[in-house]
């Protein structure tokens, strides 16, 4: 779960949250930044793989949406950051 002062510091930059928040906020593992753009949210990929699949997707499913609406998809500055931990 996000502390209040990194929501509010997320929310300041108007950086992008996954909807609904109550399933992809633990999915947030880190806060990023771009070039002059920052802070941004930071995606675990297999926790939000995970969720989706959760949600009743199959997993070939769930990748394919992923990759096309949710990696695939720029909504400004506030983009997230999508990683795998090695």
């Amino acid at each position: 779960m996000l502390s209040k002062d990194m929501e509010d510091r997320l929310e300041e930059n108007e950086a992008f949250l996954m909807e609904p928040r109550e399933d992809y906020d633990d999915c947030i593992v880190g806060v990023g930044y771009r070039f002059n753009d920052g802070p941004l949210a930071v995606y675990s990929m297999p926790k939000v793989l995970k969720v989706m699949e959760d949600s009743g997707m199959e997993p070939e499913e769930a990748e394919e949406f992923f990759q096309v609406n949710t990696l695939g998809a720029w909504v400004g500055e506030g983009t997230p950051i999508f990683v795998e931990i090695l």
